[in-house]
Order: structure tokens, then sequence, then C-alpha cells
């Protein structure tokens, strides 16, 4: 395969009546044929069947200070596992509520959830960063962050720590190889896994970003999915692009979409589902305007016809009772 560019514009916008404003985490939930996506800032997870594309189901949470990075299946079809400010909820759609059941150890206010998955073995990857507020009052990421494993008997280790934006990942079909971005260092970082010891080893860059975009200040992977073949599809924050890598990491063919801030990627069937964030997602006070199609298209999900098979890895289903 040749390394291709292809543009995709706002005919590609998959529900033309949505707009967020930081929409991320999306996932494809392969028994019910939908996809869930979070607004992150909002605290909010939203549900919609591809063959009801008419309807959005929401949850929210109801108090301030919330957020919510990332979701994955349960063995209920509808109820989610939602990474929030500082611990584990269940989405819960045939009530429209979230509650906490878990909480992080530390329960760091400076912290939040970012991206995270289920493992082959039922267990949660969950990666934590510096909260928003602090972030914007302090300059920037502080080198503070962390990926915990938390077992569905709710035991939890900590895998890597002093990170900065930890986020998209993604393990090998077999659970031996684990792929971890840490998006400030501008690398996806693949290691070796061994679910007996629970250790990583063997760390080394599968993709640098830096090398290939040269032209943009900070041009940071962010969330991706893996195909049953070990190929990566990763956003990349701030390039408007998804990039299509080989299980090398070599740059297999790329998608630009009128979205300069591109955060995650999926895979349903045969089509990629891309989440972006807008370009005023932290001005309040701006109007979210899913009629205006013109300019940058941040906050619209984009739905990605490739025309060929894309073998993409079933997510992976939270081991513990719900």
């Amino acid at each position: 395969m040749s390394n291709s560019t292809i543009e995709i514009g706002s005919d590609s916008i998959f529900l033309p009546h949505y707009r967020g404003r930081l929409t991320e985490g999306v996932t494809y939930d392969y028994r019910n044929h939908s996809i869930l996506w979070v607004d992150i800032i909002q605290g909010q997870i939203n549900r919609v069947f591809l063959d009801n594309l008419s309807f959005i189901e929401s949850i929210k949470w109801d108090k301030s200070g919330e957020s919510i990075g990332a979701i994955t299946l349960t063995n209920d079809e509808n109820i989610y596992l939602a990474c929030s400010k500082s611990g584990l909820a269940y989405a819960n759609f045939k009530i429209k509520k979230l509650t906490y059941f878990f909480k992080y150890p530390d329960s760091d206010f400076r912290l939040r959830s970012n991206d995270g998955i289920i493992d082959p073995f039922g267990n949660l990857w969950i990666g934590l960063m510096t909260d928003f507020d602090l972030s914007a009052k302090e300059g920037g990421i502080k080198p503070e962050g962390k990926l915990y494993r938390i077992t569905p008997d709710l035991k939890i280790d900590l895998m890597i720590s002093d990170s900065l934006i930890s986020n998209g990942l993604a393990f090998n079909s077999k659970g031996t190889e684990f792929y971890w971005t840490d998006s400030l260092t501008y690398t996806i970082w693949k290691f070796d896994y061994d679910v007996k010891s629970n250790k990583l080893s063997n760390k080394r860059p599968f993709f640098q970003s830096k090398l290939h975009f040269k032209e943009f200040e900070s041009p940071e992977p962010d969330g991706l999915c893996i195909t049953n073949g070990d190929e990566i599809y990763t956003t990349v924050f701030s390039t408007s692009t998804v990039v299509h890598l080989s299980k090398n990491g070599d740059i297999l063919e790329k998608f630009e979409i009128d979205a300069k801030r591109v955060t995650c990627v999926t895979i349903g069937d045969n089509s990629l589902y891309v989440t972006t964030g807008n370009l005023k997602l932290d001005d309040f006070k701006a109007e979210i305007d899913s009629n205006d199609k013109s300019g940058d298209l941040g906050g619209f999900l984009f739905k990605i016809e490739t025309g060929k098979p894309l073998n993409g890895q079933r997510k992976a289903i939270w081991g513990g009772k719900v």
C-alpha cells in the first residue's frame, strides 16, 4: 500500500445535527451496532444506533467539576464503564444515570481520567493527567500523570508514572504487546507485556509524530485503535490527520479531515469513526452550532468509508460485575 493522503470534508460528517465541544473516546459496540462517544468537558456520554441516526441518547453528570475521559463495554449492553474525574462510574442507559463505584486511591484533585481500554483479560487500563482548570492556571500540563491497571475485583496497580498526557492505548489480540501514547512526548510507545507477572518491559518508540509532521509545532498523537493484524489507526491532534500505521509503525495512508483537532478513531465494521474538538472548546460563551458547516469543523463526528475490509479488533469487555 502506498503512503496516500485522502481528503475528508463536510460530506463525511456522521451526524449533521450534532456538534460537541471536545468529543472523544469513540467506541463501536459490535453487539448492538451502536456508536458511543464522550464530550469530556461536558461530562457527557452519547450513544446512537446505526439503524436510527436521528436519535442520540445522552447521559450527563449532574454536578460541576466532573468529566469523562473514556468509556468501555461491560457485559450489559445498556451499561458502560465511564472513566470519570476521580474514579470509575457505571453509565446506565436504562435509567439515564451515572453512578460512581470506585474512586482512585489518591483521588487527587489535580488529576482526571483521560483515555482507557479493557485488556484481553478483562482488566481496565486507564490514564490520568492534569485536570483542565489546573493546566490553564499553571500554564501547561505537569509530568504527574499515571497509568493504572484495575482488575475486575478492583485491585489497582500503578503501571506507569510521571506521564504528561496518557492517551491512546491498545493491546495486540494475544495480550502480549502493549501500545501506549504519551501525547506530549509525541510518541506512541510499544512494550512487551506478561500478564502472569503483570510487567511491562522493552519500552521502545513505535511511532514518533514529530518525525512525520515537522511543519506542526505540537503534533500530538491522540486516540487510536488497532486491527487484528496489529495495524494502528491514530489521530494526531492539531494536524487534522488520522494516520494508518503498519505493524512496524510505518505510515500506510493518511486521512486529512476539515477539523484541526482530531481526537480519537475507532473501527466499526468497515468504516472509521472519528471524533474532533471544537476550536472554541474552552470558550463557554461561544455557541457550538451544528448548522454551521463552514470553516473548521471541529466538534463534529466523521464517518470515513474506506471501501475495504478493516479487520478491526473488537473492544474487550470489562470483567467486573455490573
